[in-house]
């Protein structure tokens, strides 16, 4: 409750009342250390876990709590001669050891894990321990340690899947210069706390943002790197780690936009980057003035000089913003210029589209007139030209069509068809025919020699050879179909081909009755001849 109402000092007067009182009991001692690790009081955390290891050499809390203080320690301390040198090589070499013996004490610890596959990627035991700061500057080195702790991770994942695994899967990315990777594993390790957002874990993948933006010069990628930061200042405001490294973003993203190019950025991102360089000159100012008892995260002479050179961004801030502006104007004035040119021409495009359709328009009506005009003379030509080759065609289809009944009738049929056309029929009295017989026949009275006149015989006129109709078979049929097509057809009366056909069909049904009728005369007379012989 006094942790939750920010009054530190109550709730570490209880804890020690506590502790006083329950000297031996290791899980108060074990939630004390972590009350001194909260406000990064590293060496007098270390100093009480090395107490409660006098009490109980198999606490396993205390044993990873001794192992981390001791790599913390020596990861953060800056030696200046040798001494300090070996005293960071031996405190590297003691958290390994502490870490081991966890690992003897539980197997299955995967904090122990953890602890030991940080140490392998960040190669502690190597050129870490001999340089602050350094750090697997061989590059074949660094990715191979981390891929043996990415390893490592991947197992205990499989065990432990918490944030801080993720959150050590995260770093081994950043150490690899995978950024994108980094923070994805960071914002899955701060999805899995459940007290809210962790100030290391907001920092780490605030770091990682950082190195993108200054990767790939990305503006925006630092604003979310200084958002982050600002988060982790506001669940720990007393951290004066995290406000220095607040001042370290919002410098270098000043820097970035006015390194930019005037065409590359924009009056609002100039403006944002001149209130966080004023903003980091103040934040500066009081870090630099800072004289605080028990040290600080930071380095007061490097605070001075950031000072100081924040002071001469901030000048070189409004000559920019003058450009900038000047190149705004300039650049809206040709945009106005060239969006008028734009529109311009628009129009113009649509003034020609316009003509060009109307004189399509015009071009279609008089055709459209033409055509009516060609289609009116066209009727008006064929309704001339039927009517001539009509009364032109009239008496040469009659001689045609006589021409063509005539062939059809033989000559028989011909001589019975003039005679009758002359000559009227008429009955006329036929003189009895006397018949001399000749010498040497018998009559038929059975005497020799002529008759006498009284007994004149009247002898039967002989009959009149009947005409016979010409039989017309099918191919006789159409040869004289074709003969008449061909001779009524002719160049001028292809049009009425149809009509022709339909007259022919007309003329030859005549020709067949005519032929009928005068055949049907023909036995009528040789009917009534007989008769009258008779």
């Amino acid at each position: 409750m006094l942790l939750a109402s920010n009054r530190s000092n109550d709730a570490h007067m209880v804890l020690k009342q506590a502790l006083d009182s329950q000297v031996t009991h290791m899980n108060l001692r074990a939630y004390y250390t972590h009350f001194l690790l909260q406000p990064n009081l590293y060496p007098h955390a270390l100093k009480f876990v090395h107490s409660s290891l006098q009490i109980n050499k198999l606490d396993l809390y205390a044993t990873c709590a001794t192992a981390w203080l001791h790599y913390q320690l020596a990861r953060e301390s800056r030696p200046k001669d040798d001494e300090t040198m070996r005293d960071r090589r031996h405190k590297f070499h003691k958290a390994a050891e502490f870490y081991e013996k966890a690992l003897n004490i539980d197997p299955s610890c995967a904090v122990a894990a953890q602890g030991i596959a940080i140490m392998v990627a960040e190669d502690a035991l190597g050129t870490m321990s001999l340089k602050p700061g350094s750090g697997l500057e061989d590059e074949q080195t660094r990715l191979k340690n981390t891929r043996e702790a990415l390893e490592v991770f991947a197992k205990v994942r499989e065990v432990m899947p918490d944030a801080n695994v993720y959150t050590n899967m995260g770093h081994c990315y950043y150490m690899r210069d995978e950024y994108e990777r980094a923070i994805e594993s960071y914002e899955i390790g701060l999805s899995k706390l459940v007290d809210g957002p962790n100030t290391t874990i907001l920092m780490c993948l605030s770091r990682a943002w950082y190195s993108k933006a200054t990767r790939d010069q990305s503006f925006a990628a630092m604003r979310t790197s200084l958002q982050l930061a600002q988060m982790a200042q506001a669940s720990s405001p007393w951290d004066k780690s995290i406000r220095y490294n607040i001042v370290v973003i919002e410098q270098r993203a000043a820097e970035m936009v006015f390194n930019l190019g005037v065409s590359k950025r924009t009056m609002a991102e100039l403006r944002e980057a001149v209130d966080l360089a004023s903003h980091a000159q103040r934040l500066l100012y009081d870090l630099s003035e800072d004289n605080s008892a028990g040290g600080l995260p930071y380095d007061r002479d490097m605070a001075a000089q950031r000072h100081r050179y924040l002071t001469t961004l901030q000048r070189k801030g409004a000559e920019q913003v003058s450009q900038q502006e000047a190149h705004e104007k300039e650049h809206d004035a040709q945009l106005q210029a060239a969006r008028e040119h734009r529109m311009a021409e628009k129009s113009a495009a649509e003034a020609r589209e316009l003509e060009r359709l109307e004189a399509l328009q015009r071009e279609a009506a008089a055709l459209a007139e033409e055509r009516r005009k060609a289609r009116e003379e066209a009727a008006l030509w064929a309704a001339q030209h039927k009517e001539s080759s009509s009364d032109e065609d009239k008496p040469k289809r009659k001689r045609k069509e006589k021409a063509a009944t005539d062939d059809m009738l033989d000559d028989g049929d011909q001589e019975v068809i003039s005679s009758q056309a002359k000559i009227p029929k008429e009955k006329k009295e036929r003189k009895p025919r006397v018949v001399r017989r000749r010498k040497g026949k018998d009559t038929p009275g059975g005497e020799d020699g002529p008759s006498s006149g009284d007994e004149v015989d009247k002898v039967e006129r002989p009959k009149k050879r009947l005409t016979k109709k010409r039989v017309v078979n099918d191919e006789e049929e159409e040869d004289g179909d074709t003969r008449a097509r061909k001779k009524f057809k002719s160049a001028d009366m292809i049009d009425d081909s149809d009509e022709e056909l339909e007259r022919l069909d007309r003329l030859e049904e005549e020709r067949k009755r005519l032929v009928k009728t005068v055949i049907s005369d023909d036995y009528d007379d040789a009917a009534q001849e007989d008769v009258e012989m008779s």
